[in-house]
Order: structure tokens, then sequence, then C-alpha cells
């Protein structure tokens, strides 16, 4: 049985957010309503650190998304860093 393309890798890509903890929920909430873009989950509750992961083709709109918590929230894209290459 031989493949007639190479299929897509499946990597996850990350992207960090430090947020007030008073909206840890509020990004929650935001991520998970965009059906099918990301996962997130809390790294680290005291220091506020949210992680959104994202596959290959849904990375662009995650961090889209990401960029709006930034403006709506006030949270802080730790990673990736504005400029960098493809979030990992």
């Amino acid at each position: 049985m031989s493949l007639a393309h190479k299929p897509a890798s499946t990597r996850a890509q990350r992207i960090l957010l430090r947020c007030a903890p008073s909206v840890i929920a509020d990004v929650h909430a935001i991520v998970e309503a965009c059906d099918n873009v990301a996962v997130v989950r809390t790294l680290d509750p005291e220091q506020s650190v949210v992680e959104i992961i994202a596959t290959p083709d849904t990375f662009a709109d995650a961090l889209g998304l990401a960029q709006s918590l930034e403006r709506i929230l006030g949270a802080e894209i730790l990673h990736p860093r504005p400029g960098a290459a493809s979030g990992n």
C-alpha cells in the first residue's frame, strides 16, 4: 500500500499568555467558544500563565485570537515573541 502524499505534520504548536488571575476563566471560555481552533489550559495559576495549544493548520487563527485577548483582556503573549518563527 502506497500513500500518494505525505501526511501533514500534526505536531502541536503553543502560545503562552500571561493574564490577570481574574480573567483566566474568561480566556478559557473565549478560546473554547472558538470551536476547533485550540485547546487551552492553565499552566501556572499563581503566575497566571495560560497555554493555548493549536494544530499547524489552526495556529494562525489561534495566534490571532491570542492577539485579540491582548487587546480585550490585557493579556500578554509570552511565546511566540512578535517576529519570531512558528510557535512551538
